[in-house]
């Protein structure tokens, strides 16, 4: 009886030491929980979060085109994250995933962002990340596809030209690989292979996230000429017209 008793008493002491230990276990905080750490308690160290020609761009027209101008910019800022949450993330390819998420600032007023992230082993750094205030709205996605057929359409008539001018806003921006073009005229230049008559894709989207009543973002996959992942961000012009004002594709 009294060896029951002193085995029932370490088996005891054993399983209250093993749910301390689980307790006091650190969990490991995910790429974007970092950034929001590193913003809210040590600004500095944001420079292990992102790329060196990292890229910032908000849908005002904003663009800081580097690590230290982004480092500057939350320095000389009050810019404070209470939560940040991810949407929808996928792959693009082995080294890059594209990301839809959102965080609430300090005044708790809601942010949609997406993000491509740069991959490489256990490192994964900020590249890119376009911002836009998020609010409750109703978009009609059925316009959205339309702009989708139109952009597919254009495309696939072999005028590169048209395309740009019918489908892409006039401040239109296009990030791949580390380069960032800015308006129609040196995307038209960019897509100058689409005019080969040989030259054929379709756009599928993965995900559509309405962030406002003129901003949407899309991820999606290409498949012809092209088959890699993409990702677009929709702006409704004052003619009520969307159009792509950033195109990116890894």
């Amino acid at each position: 009886m009294k060896s029951y008793i002193r085995i029932s008493t370490m088996l005891c002491l054993l399983s209250c030491l093993t749910v301390s230990h689980s307790q006091t276990q650190v969990t490991e905080l995910s790429p974007n929980e970092k950034w929001m750490q590193a913003i809210n308690d040590n600004p500095e160290s944001l420079e292990s979060l992102y790329s060196k020609n990292a890229i910032v761009i908000s849908n005002t027209g904003d663009i800081l085109k580097s690590r230290d101008e982004i480092l500057e910019a939350v320095l000389n800022s009050d810019f404070k994250v209470q939560e940040v949450s991810t949407i929808k993330i996928i792959e693009a390819n082995a080294n890059y995933d594209y990301e839809i998420g959102s965080f609430k600032n300090k005044d708790g007023e809601l942010m949609k962002h997406f993000i491509i992230w740069k991959t490489s082993g256990d490192t994964i750094l900020r590249e890119l990340e376009f911002l836009a205030e998020a609010s409750l709205t109703d978009v009609n996605i059925e316009d959205i596809n339309t702009a989708r057929a139109a952009w597919m359409s254009n495309c696939n008539a072999n005028d590169a030209n048209a395309l740009i001018e019918n489908v892409y806003s006039e401040n239109t921006l296009y990030y791949n690989r580390g380069r960032l073009l800015m308006g129609r005229s040196d995307l038209i230049t960019e897509y100058q292979y689409m005019n080969n008559p040989s030259y054929k894709l379709t756009l599928n989207p993965l995900h559509v996230e309405v962030v406002n009543d003129s901003i949407v973002f899309e991820i999606g996959q290409c498949k012809g000429s092209y088959n890699g992942k993409y990702m677009l961000v929709w702006k409704k012009n004052k003619a009520g017209k969307w159009q792509v004002l950033f195109d990116s594709n890894i």
